[in-house]
């Protein structure tokens, strides 16, 4: 999910392509922020960004 902010769409979007509600989106997203210590959805944008490397080794996705 982490990665998928890093693509910038909001939440509808997110939850079409991976089959989920809009809500379960939301809550994913209200976590990764909560659990990375962040304070909005931009700061976990700026994290993915910044580590992809890390997240997605070997450049996959």
């Amino acid at each position: 999910m982490l990665l998928l902010l890093g693509d910038g769409l909001p939440n509808g979007p997110l939850a079409r392509g991976l089959g989920i509600a809009e809500r379960t989106v939301k809550a994913h997203v209200t976590n990764i922020i909560g659990k990375l210590g962040l304070r909005t959805r931009l700061e976990a944008v700026v994290v993915a960004v910044i580590h992809h490397d890390v997240l997605c080794p070997a450049g996959a996705r």
